[in-house]
Parts: C-alpha cells; sequence; structure tokens
C-alpha cells in the first residue's frame, strides 16, 4: 500500500468517502481530513504536510475558488484538483487558469485515480527540480567546505545591511581576514589537515561573534566577517578576539601548528558608501597590519599608507595655512524668477606654490583628518564675509561655505561663528553654511546641537549634493535646514525626459518651506525646465564660472543693475 495524505475540502461527508474508496481500491493508504470552511482549511494546512487537496468547487459556506487561494498561500506546489458535481466548462476552464490541475465530475469518478496518480508524479518532479535548483544555489553562494557564505552572498548581505544600516542610521564593520600557515599544514599533512583547521578555524570565529555577525569564506586563505551596527571601535575589539584566538596553535595527528592572520578593517559610512567600495577598503587595509605590532589595520586612504609622504602633506598643509596660501572662488546662485543673485558660494583653493591653484578634490580629504579643518574653516568664513562686505554699491550679498562633519562636531563652532560675523558688523542672514547628505547620514547627536545652535542664531542652512545617495526625505522634515541644493545627477536629467525624481524632490522641499537651488546646470534647455518646475534658484557654467571674489563681484554688480534696470 502506497501512503498518500489526501486534504479534502467537501462539505459532503458522502461524496468525501466516495473519493477515498476510490483511492483505497488503486492501493492507497489514505490518510485524510475533511474540511468544509476556510477556518477548518487554514488549521489544516498549518498542521499537517499533504500530498494532494481535492475540493468541492461549490459548497454552501465555502467557495472552491477561495479555497484554491486559501491553498496556494500556505503551499504554492500542492497538487490541487477540483472533484464536483457542479462545474461547469466554462467554470472549469476558470479554475485551471486560477491553479488547479485538473478537474474531475462527480459522476464519473474512473479518472479520479489516474488523475491523481499524474499530479503526484508531476508533484514528484517539481520537488526535485527544487532540490535542484536549491544544490545550485548552494553551489553559487556557498563555500563548499565550511557551508559559509562565499563572495557572492557576503556581497549581497553586505548590500542589504547597508540598506538597514542607513536607515537606521548605523554604522556598519566589515574585517577581512587573510591568513597565513596554512600552507605549512598542507605541506606537511596534505590538504585533508588543512581541510580540517579550516572547519575547526570556522567553529571558533563563528564562536567568538554574535547572532547577527556574519562570517563568510572569500578564497582558500581568505575570510571575511561582517559586524552590523558597529563602528571603528567596536570593529577593533572584535579584531583583537580573532587575533589573541588565532594565536591558539592547531593539533593535527600529534603536531603543533600556528596560523596567524593579518586583518583590515572598513566602516560604513566612514570609509565607503555602498558594498563594492566596502569590501575593497577592508581587503586595502589588510597590508597594513602589522605595521605598528598590531595585527590588524583600520582603513585609510591610500596616500595616508605612507607615513612620510603624509607628514609631508601634513607640513605642506600647515605651512600653506600659515603663509596664507588658501582663498576661494565664488560662483553666484542666481533666483531663477528674477534673474538677481540669491548668493555666492565659496569654493576653497589651495594656491600651492609648486603645483599651482589646486581645487578640494586634491587636498580637503587631507585637511577633514587634521586639525587644520576647523581654524581653516572659520578663515575661509572671515575672508568670506570680508569680500562680500558692501561697498562700491554693492550690498551684502550673502556667501555660502561648506562645513565638514568634523567641524559640526566642534562644540565651539557656533560661538566662533558669532564672533566673526559681530567682527564684520554682518547680519546671521549674510552667511549659509551648507552640509551634504552625508553628514545628515551621520546623524551624531553632537552635529544635530550645532545645526540646531546656528540655525536658532539665524543662520541660513543648506543641504547640498541632495540626492546623490540615498534618499534622507523622511529626515529632512526633523532638521531646521532652510535650502535645498539638488545635485547635478537629478538636474541633468531633466532636459532628457527624466524629471519624476527632480519633480517629487522639488515639490517635497516646497512642502517644508525651503528653497530649492539646482546645481550644475549647465545649457539653458535645462534652465528653462527649471523654471517650469517651480525651482528656485541654479548655478552652474552656463550661468557663470567660479571666478575669484574681484571678477565675481563685477559680475555680480552688473547682473544685478541689469535686473533693476
Amino acid at each position: 500500500m502506497i501512503p498518500l495524505r489526501v486534504l479534502l475540502i467537501e462539505d459532503s461527508r458522502d461524496d468525501a468517502a466516495l473519493v477515498v474508496r476510490e483511492l483505497s481500491r488503486a492501493g492507497y493508504a489514505v490518510t485524510s481530513e475533511r474540511v468544509d470552511t476556510p477556518e477548518a482549511l487554514s488549521l489544516a494546512l498549518k498542521r499537517h504536510r499533504w500530498d494532494i487537496a481535492i475540493a468541492d468547487y461549490t459548497m454552501p459556506a465555502f467557495n472552491g475558488a477561495a479555497a484554491l487561494s486559501l491553498v496556494r498561500e500556505y503551499d504554492p506546489d500542492l497538487a490541487f484538483i477540483f472533484v464536483s458535481g457542479t462545474i461547469g466548462e466554462d467554470a472549469a476552464v476558470a479554475a485551471m487558469q486560477t491553479g488547479a490541475q485538473d478537474y474531475i465530475s462527480k459522476s464519473n469518478l474512473t479518472r479520479l485515480v489516474p488523475a491523481v496518480e499524474s499530479q503526484l508524479r508531476k508533484a514528484a518532479g517539481r520537488l526535485a527540480r527544487a532540490q535542484a535548483d536549491a544544490e545550485l544555489l548552494k553551489v553559487a553562494y556557498r563555500d563548499a567546505l565550511t557551508d559559509l557564505p562565499n563572495r557572492v552572498l557576503l556581497h549581497d548581505r553586505l548590500r542589504q545591511a547597508i540598506l538597514a544600516a542607513q536607515r537606521a542610521r548605523k554604522s556598519l564593520a566589515l574585517i577581512v581576514v587573510d591568513l597565513d600557515g596554512l600552507k605549512a599544514v598542507s605541506g606537511s599533512l596534505g590538504p585533508e589537515a588543512a581541510d580540517v583547521v579550516i572547519r575547526t578555524l570556522t567553529t571558533r570565529l563563528r564562536a567568538l561573534l554574535r547572532e547577527v555577525d556574519t562570517v563568510a569564506r572569500l578564497g582558500a586563505d581568505q575570510f571575511a566577517l561582517m559586524l552590523p551596527e558597529t563602528g571603528s571601535a567596536g570593529a577593533v575589539r572584535a579584531a583583537r578576539k580573532v587575533s589573541q584566538d588565532l594565536a591558539d596553535p592547531y593539533t593535527i595527528e600529534g603536531q603543533s601548528f600556528p596560523v596567524t592572520g593579518r586583518l583590515g578593517i572598513a566602516v560604513f559610512p566612514e570609509h565607503a558608501s555602498h558594498a563594492d567600495e566596502l569590501l575593497q577598503k577592508a581587503e586595502r587595509a589588510v597590508p597594513g597590519a602589522g605595521s605598528d605590532g598590531a595585527d590588524y589595520a583600520v582603513f585609510v586612504p591610500a596616500g595616508d599608507r605612507d607615513t612620510k609622504g603624509r607628514l609631508g602633506l601634513v607640513t605642506e598643509l600647515r605651512e600653506g595655512f600659515e603663509r596664507n596660501q588658501f582663498s576661494s572662488d565664488y560662483q553666484p546662485i542666481v533666483h531663477l524668477e528674477t534673474g538677481r543673485v540669491l548668493s555666492v558660494e565659496a569654493l576653497a583653493r589651495w594656491n600651492h606654490p609648486s603645483h599651482g591653484r589646486l581645487q578640494p578634490a586634491d587636498f580637503i580629504e587631507l585637511v577633514e583628518q587634521t586639525w587644520l579643518i576647523e581654524p581653516l574653516t572659520i578663515r575661509l568664513i572671515d575672508r568670506a564675509l570680508a569680500e562680500w562686505a558692501p561697498r562700491d554699491g554693492l550690498p551684502w550679498v550673502s556667501v555660502a561655505v561648506n562645513l565638514s562633519l568634523r567641524s559640526l562636531r566642534d562644540p565651539d563652532l557656533p560661538d566662533r561663528i558669532a564672533d566673526v560675523l559681530r567682527r564684520h558688523e554682518a547680519a546671521p542672514s549674510a552667511l549659509v553654511l551648507e552640509i551634504t547628505e552625508h553628514i545628515l547620514r551621520q546623524d551624531t547627536p553632537r552635529a544635530l546641537s550645532c545645526l540646531s545652535r546656528l540655525h536658532g542664531m539665524g543662520v541660513t542652512l543648506a543641504v547640498d549634493n541632495f540626492g546623490r545617495g540615498e534618499s534622507l526625505a523622511g529626515h529632512l522634515r526633523h532638521l531646521s535646514i532652510n535650502r535645498l541644493k539638488i545635485d547635478r545627477t537629478l538636474v541633468n536629467g531633466a532636459t532628457a525626459g527624466d524629471d519624476a525624481n527632480l519633480r517629487s524632490t522639488i515639490d517635497l522641499a516646497h512642502s517644508l518651506n525651503m528653497i530649492v537651488v539646482a546645481e550644475g546646470v549647465e545649457s539653458t534647455a535645462t534652465l528653462d525646465r527649471l523654471r517650469e518646475l517651480t525651482c528656485d534658484a541654479a548655478q552652474g557654467y552656463v550661468i557663470a564660472k567660479p571666478a575669484p571674489a574681484a571678477e565675481t563681484r563685477r559680475w555680480v554688480t552688473h547682473r544685478n543693475a541689469t535686473r533693476q534696470a
């Protein structure tokens, strides 16, 4: 006798008994349960696994189509056959289209057993294919020796974890572990012994970490550890634990083998904003391990790895600061309706004695890693207010200066800015401070407190490069932001029929009473489209290129005089 578990969705006990009798005569040992309400069907599907479901199409309290839909919610692949006395041809076709495998008339049950046998064979085929697919997925995403996620699966988990970290405004750490010593094990005792070490190491790594952490195997001698809600300090603590555990030798066949490791650490969002970049930077940090006696190293920019070269650059920066080599070019921001200048943006420049006039991309990252960022920011604000003070008939023009996260973490920044404003007898509204989406994503209490104090002083606050990363639209509602500057990547699509995101961003900003500025505008067609979308202001090469203060002042004076006339 062949065991068969049958779920009967049938209001008639007699008709259900006829179905069981036909199947029993054919050699099946039938275990069945009859249900005739949605509640009873749900309970039966939760309690047991069934081989096939056989349903009447029309019941007083239950419809066959509804029963089929409910079954599919629990088991999309369960074989399902209608056995009914009332189903017509049209209804039968409709039932098949909704997912039933067959339909049989109660007046002719001779087709029941062949239909059940056919559907059981097909179900077995589906199961075999599903198992084969699962094996293929395992090969594609899992390391065969350890069953750990491989590089492909780690990348997918990293991507999902970064999205979660962005939403929760948390950090995420990745540690890459390069092992030394496995070749000695393999050379002495063979590859099987090295496999034993790898499996033992996998168990030890899992025991060291939390359940939410991920251990992955990237290659023969390389592992990765993904640590959600972990910053640099937490990652260093984890790296120390792993390094200490690796120091314990492995004993195989009476021989002791040391297996050491070098660990590279990278952290989201401090070092990278997406999965590929985070993994690359963790791997790039590995060679720095051991340079200061520790078996681990936290990622630093490429220029910082060469200590001598870095010290040389820091020395040049300090000398440049002391010799007043830093200045600003200015780019106008124009109101689109009136054509008048709304403000100008200060763009830092380093007048290097041997390399010429350097732009921020050439030096600002290093400046942000030194103590120079705070005094340099204040000096640039001071110089900007001096260069845009009223004279020669030109009244105050507000000037925008970029702020780094490190500057915002300075609790004395609002007081320093207040002192500069008083020195120039400038109203707080003469100064616009721009922060990037990246800073908003950090969401540190100290930085948010600083922004709140600056806003309370009357300084205009702007979000720069909005739209470059994952949307922080919901976050904006809780911040005191006056101005939203849309990144050129959104702006450039304005004339290519791809302005849905741009339009929704402008509408969002206006709903929050923000002035909207489009960055990087390069054509008059784009300007026209921005006006149609009710964007407030714009800046870009089509309006004016960045230039020194004197040249930009002349441009602004002429522009405003022309528009006034």
